[in-house]
């Protein structure tokens, strides 16, 4: 039977959709309400708090609830509650916008919102983005057959929206009608997916489309015959690895990624993930990683000086995240919601010490430090990885 490929265009573009969402709405209307600083790191610490630890309880609900299409749908309409929110508060003069190039919010430029408010609104984006990522990851991961290409086109294309979030938030034009657009994009969107479950429901290979994976999971060597312990010596591995990766992230702090240039950038990101899955399911995914964090940590000794080192050290770096992701999911068979909520709650684990330093309490070091983590996470990707075979882990 051949796959339906719908599916994974539809989650695809619907994640970066969600992401250009919910980072415009933090950055255009939240984060310049924000009084000050603490404030600031408030929001930032309580939104990625809810969009990446929480999708570890989502994904559990998630994987009882075996809905995902709905779930996904779900967090889709509470970011556009989110987006209701801030609306009403803006119309009712709860906190005012400072105008071009000022912020935070200062005496100066405008009235700043009350923390709590900001916080709430925050989580409630937060939670939504949870439950989109944990729908889309289970539906796809049971799609996947055991594959790393599929997850990782479906996590590649968020990076895209994080980028252009910003970029539309500087631009007054944007935020004048962002309320308005976010909302609907994302009332649109839920009810795509929402409606899809719906629609398909009667469809065989839809009913089947977890049981067309169990059998590959199955024959998966890591989820019938080897020791628990090697297992969770495994899936400890990745999740410490991907914490790293994570941390990685908040300290590539390059003077030349500006303008076009911060695209390009955006660019390896996106493409490493989604080329990651494609070559780590041909060539073997501990061969992948291997090869890939080696490369990268080479790059990052000139990525500051270099651009084209920095982009092509991002891409190389970035080719482990659908390796994890998959892996991760091997070996935890019918808990895919789970397996993707563990990667994501490293994800967040990574951000805390460059969240510390922003507030003073700890120097995480910068970007030198890029070679030594690749270091440390070929090793610990080794070591997860280390009786791979065909894509088939442990």
């Amino acid at each position: 039977m051949r796959k339906d490929s719908r599916p994974q265009a539809v989650f695809s573009t619907a994640h970066f959709l969600v992401d250009l969402c919910c980072i415009f709405l933090e950055t255009a209307y939240l984060l310049p309400g924000a009084g000050d600083r603490r404030a600031w790191l408030w929001c930032v610490l309580v939104y990625n708090f809810f969009a990446f630890a929480c999708q570890l309880p989502a994904g559990i609900f998630g994987d009882r609830q075996n809905k995902p299409w709905i779930l996904a749908g779900s967090g889709c309409f509470l970011i556009a509650a989110a987006y209701l929110m801030t609306a009403f508060c803006l119309k009712a003069g709860a906190w005012s916008l400072p105008g071009a190039g000022q912020f935070p919010v200062s005496s100066a430029s405008g009235a700043a919102a009350s923390l709590p408010l900001l916080l709430l609104i925050s989580a409630a984006a937060g939670i939504g983005n949870s439950c989109f990522h944990v729908g889309g990851g289970i539906d796809l991961l049971r799609r996947s057959g055991g594959k790393a290409a599929i997850p990782g086109i479906f996590v590649s294309t968020g990076a895209f929206g994080v980028w252009l979030g910003p970029v539309l938030a500087a631009k007054q034009s944007a935020r004048a009608f962002g309320l308005f657009s976010g909302c609907a994009l994302m009332i649109l969107t839920g009810a795509v997916l929402v409606g899809t479950h719906f629609l398909r429901k009667d469809r065989t290979e839809d009913n089947d489309s977890g049981l067309e994976t169990g059998a590959a999971r199955d024959a998966v060597p890591g989820s019938a015959s080897a020791g628990r312990g090697a297992a969770i010596s495994a899936a400890i591995c990745l999740f410490i690895a991907v914490l790293f990766r994570s941390y990685a992230g908040t300290i590539m702090r390059y003077g030349w990624k500006k303008a076009f240039l911060a695209f390009l950038f955006t660019v390896g990101i996106v493409f490493g993930k989604m080329l990651g899955g494609i070559i780590g399911d041909r060539a073997g995914w501990r061969r992948t990683a291997v090869m890939s964090l080696a490369v990268s940590g080479l790059l990052f000794l000139t990525a500051d000086r270099h651009p084209v080192c920095g982009i092509a050290a991002v891409f190389f770096f970035n080719m482990t995240m659908p390796l994890t992701l998959s892996a991760l999911a091997l070996l935890h068979p019918g808990r895919e919601g789970m397996a993707f909520g563990l990667t994501t709650l490293a994800l967040f684990l990574g951000t805390l010490p460059s969240l510390m330093e922003s507030a003073g309490l700890l120097h995480s070091g910068g970007s030198s430090l890029l070679p030594a983590v690749c270091v440390v996470s070929l090793v610990l990707m080794a070591a997860g990885l280390k009786q791979e075979d065909r894509g088939e882990i442990l």
